[in-house]
Formats: structure tokens, C-alpha cells, sequence
């Protein structure tokens, strides 16, 4: 198994909204946390509470980029990890973003709230959320080479992703009464991507010499090289 770092990851929200529609389908976010390292019980949230004038909505979602330029072959086992904290009354769901510039040439922004892809799960529907160790959420078709999450981070240089409330903000269903649900998040502990990754590139011996000891053929690494002479 290897894991892998986020290189960037932030917090959004939009808040203080009359109606569910308004708080899940903004365009922007009224509150950015970039890079954070504080704890959060609020990390992901989706709230509906009474107002004087009417109910209240709030709801928060962490984004995430892992620069994966260094992996080249088949991924499996994969899943992402996320440290949990202070909360754990909400289900959540991995979702596609692209958010970050949507390669990671940026800073999480405003506008980032509603880069993300509710259609396309790469994670399991109403994943359980411990708020007092690592939370390990697999991706979907995590054994499967052309899964869509597994898939993304051997063929981009980037793999980008929004983790969010499961039952209301992803299913897009206004609760009946006040609610509040939450998964909390230390992001002074790095999330990261746990994976097996295949060999790749060529797996041949040459000349005697055994292809585990071979780095490079003519100052070509070993996994850009598919054949040798034909071979």
C-alpha cells in the first residue's frame, strides 16, 4: 500500500440561507477556509434550523486536491482518509469537484462551492463518520483498475474532491423539521489517499540483468518503456 498527502484543501460554506434550494444550489460560498488547520464539528454540515422570520440554512463541504503526477500505473484498494473530530451525526458521500482551479493551479475560492458533480459518486452512498479516529472511505469500484476514482488518479495529474452531507445536501431532500447534521474534521491532520499501485512499464530482462534492477534503458525510466526492440 502507498498513501499520498493532499497538497490543498478547504472549507466552504453557505449560510443564513430562507430556503434548502438557496443554500445547496449557490454559485458562491459567503464563508472560505483555505488550507485550514483548525478542528471543525462543522467541517460538513447541512443544517436546517427556526428563525424569527422563517427556517434558516446552513450547510458546509471540504474539498480536496492531491497532486498525483507521480503515479503511473493501475490503482486499486484505494479510498481517502480523513481525520474526524468534535461530530459524527451526518452520513457523507465523495463527490467529483473541480474546484481548485480545477487542477490544482489555485487556492479554493468562493465560486468553488458549486464546482462539484452530484451525478458522479466516487464514493459509497451514506458513508458513517467517527469523530474520534481516521475515517476511511472507499471509493467505489475501489478493486477495479477503471473505476472512476481509481482511474482519475493514474490517468490526471490531479485528483480533485468534495466530501458532503449524504441524506439532504446530496440527495437534495428539504427535511421536514429542523435538523442538524454533522462530520467533523482536525485538518491539522493531513487527509490522504491510501492505494496499491501495479508495476508499470517494461518487465523484461535485458542482457541477463533481471528487470527489478533495471532503472532506466538509455536514460528512459523503466515505466515509460512498453517495449525493447520489439520486446
Amino acid at each position: 500500500m502507498a498513501t499520498l498527502n493532499a497538497t490543498k484543501w478547504g472549507r466552504l460554506a453557505m449560510t443564513g440561507q430562507s430556503t434548502h434550494a438557496a443554500a445547496r444550489d449557490s454559485a458562491t460560498a459567503n464563508s472560505v477556509s483555505v488550507d485550514p488547520t483548525f478542528s471543525s464539528a462543522a467541517a460538513i454540515q447541512y443544517k436546517k434550523q427556526a428563525g424569527r422570520s422563517g427556517n434558516v440554512y446552513n450547510l458546509y463541504r471540504s474539498y480536496y486536491y492531491f497532486n498525483t503526477t507521480g503515479i503511473t500505473g493501475n490503482v486499486t484498494d484505494s479510498s481517502l482518509n480523513i481525520r474526524g473530530v468534535s461530530a459524527e451525526t451526518a452520513a457523507v458521500r465523495i463527490i467529483p469537484s473541480t474546484a481548485f482551479g480545477g487542477d490544482g493551479s489555485a487556492d479554493i475560492v468562493a465560486t468553488d462551492f458549486d464546482n462539484i458533480t452530484f451525478n458522479g459518486a466516487l464514493g459509497a452512498a451514506g458513508e458513517s463518520w467517527n469523530d474520534g479516529a481516521n475515517n476511511e472511505l472507499e471509493f467505489v469500484d475501489k478493486d477495479n483498475a477503471e473505476g472512476a476514482a481509481n482511474a482519475a488518479i493514474r490517468d490526471q495529474n490531479y485528483f480533485i474532491c468534495a466530501v458532503i452531507e449524504y441524506g439532504h445536501d446530496w440527495r437534495n431532500v428539504d427535511p421536514g423539521s429542523a435538523v442538524t447534521l454533522q462530520a467533523g474534521i482536525n485538518y491539522a491532520v493531513a487527509a490522504y489517499l491510501d492505494y496499491t499501485e501495479a508495476t508499470s512499464g517494461y518487465a523484461n530482462d535485458i542482457m541477463g540483468v533481471a528487470t527489478a534492477n533495471i532503472g532506466k534503458v538509455i536514460n528512459v525510466a523503466t515505466a515509460n518503456i512498453g517495449k525493447v526492440i520489439g520486446v
